[in-house]
């Protein structure tokens, strides 16, 4: 049997609120709707950056999935006993580094992400291949991808160049918690999916192979929606899930919970 689906988490913090003068840097008409509110700013190698503003109409993109059954599930990060989510009124820009890919795996990264749009109502833009190594210390904000937040990197590796990837961790995932331009909501960004080539290249040399490394995927891009892991085994978010293949109950219902955040 393959390697099991055993994901550890590496997640980072991101903005946090400070004061930026409108008129020293340069008002914009949010700016002037925001009069008198600080706008937020990131620290990048020592320099402050104005947290990008939303380009959104202030609705979703898509209709929102409604919570169907019940189970375990957990988030990773909570803010007044509210899960912090992704804006469901802003594309979720992803892109794929193919270097390292394993033969076989060709559309098992784009059908993931589709399923994992059907289930959180999350509407998923692709913007291609890229050559950015997948790795949890990347800038959240990047000259290469413009005045935003980095868009989700989908990526391949080995425990030599990623070491949490030793043993029997077959993929890592996860995304950072940032605040949006104004006040202090927070919203998750720039996610990281990091997938190991040797472990799911085993995988897919095995019958049904296919199908148990696009859960590994499937795993991996719940934790960048927020998802965290749960005990119970019968779930695809279970740490150590040797046998499930498709969501469960408690899966589906945190899914359509992390669809289901405010906009900014």
């Amino acid at each position: 049997m393959g390697a099991p689906t055993r994901i550890a988490i590496i997640l980072g913090l991101g903005a946090a609120a400070a004061g930026a003068g409108i008129w020293a840097t340069g008002a914009t008409w949010e700016d002037i709707t925001h009069m008198g509110q600080p706008r937020n700013v990131l620290e990048i190698e020592g320099q402050e950056i104005r947290v990008p503003q939303a380009q959104t109409t202030g609705e979703r993109l898509s209709p929102a999935v409604a919570v169907s059954t019940t189970g375990e599930h957990s988030f990773l990060f909570t803010e007044d006993e509210e899960p912090t989510r992704y804006d469901p009124c802003m594309e979720l820009a992803w892109v794929h580094n193919p270097a390292g890919m394993p033969d076989g795996a060709e559309g098992l990264v784009a059908s993931a992400v589709a399923d994992i749009e059907t289930y959180t109502g999350l509407a998923f833009s692709y913007e291609g291949e890229v050559d950015e190594v997948a790795h949890f210390d990347r800038a959240l904000i990047q000259e290469e991808y413009g005045d935003r937040f980095a868009p989700i990197i989908i990526g391949w590796s080995d425990e030599e160049s990623t070491p949490d990837l030793a043993g029997s961790t077959a993929g890592l995932g996860g995304s950072s918690s940032v605040t949006g331009a104004y006040g202090d909501q927070r919203f998750l960004a720039a996610g990281v999916v990091i997938l190991d080539t040797e472990d799911l290249g085993e995988l897919l040399g095995e019958s049904n192979g296919s199908e148990r490394a696009e859960s590994i995927i499937r795993h991996e891009l719940a934790h960048v929606v927020g998802l965290g892991h749960v005990e119970d085994s019968t779930e695809l978010m279970h740490a150590e899930n040797m046998a499930a293949a498709a969501w469960g109950p408690g899966d589906r219902q945190g899914l359509a919970i992390a669809g289901a955040g405010p906009c900014q």
